[in-house]
């Protein structure tokens, strides 16, 4: 198995960078999007095995609306999505006002407030992974480590 690709889309370059920076030093294979339609051209270009989304990004829900949207459509409705967030309320609260404003469950299979500690995220990431089975070691392979 080769590296796990994983896709960031958020507007705030900074925070792109630095998780970028952060995941390719791991060993994962990363692409980044500034928006919902460079993030749908680069899923459709080159299919992620995880996707880490900013919830507001152009217009307030447009990383809702994408997580939504690649939940109800087949050939992406596998993808795990891990959502970013500056909101800072409790989870459960979160959740019910999210999924209140989109009428449905939450698209994402996780959820992470901004500032986000990259150590929380890399294992976050590698556990979403896990559950999607794709290894969670970037620099596995079937004979062992690279």
């Amino acid at each position: 198995m080769g590296k796990e690709k994983i896709l960031i889309v958020d507007d705030d370059r900074d925070l792109v960078e630095s998780i970028q920076t952060f995941l390719l030093a791991r060993g994962y294979a990363v692409a980044t999007a500034g928006n919902g339609k460079e993030a749908y051209a680069q899923i459709v270009k080159d299919r992620p095995d995880l996707i880490v989304l900013d919830v507001m990004m152009d217009y307030e829900e447009e990383g809702m609306v994408l997580a939504s949207a690649l939940k109800t459509d087949g050939p992406t409705r596998d993808i795990p999505i891990l959502m970013l967030s500056g909101f800072n309320v409790q989870q459960d609260v979160r959740d019910k006002v999210l999924a209140s404003l989109m009428g449905q469950d939450m698209p994402a299979e996780t959820f992470m407030e901004k500032p986000v500690r990259l150590a929380a995220l890399a294992e976050r990431i590698e556990a979403l992974l896990r559950r999607s089975g794709t290894p969670s070691d970037p620099t596995e392979t079937e004979g062992g480590h690279e």
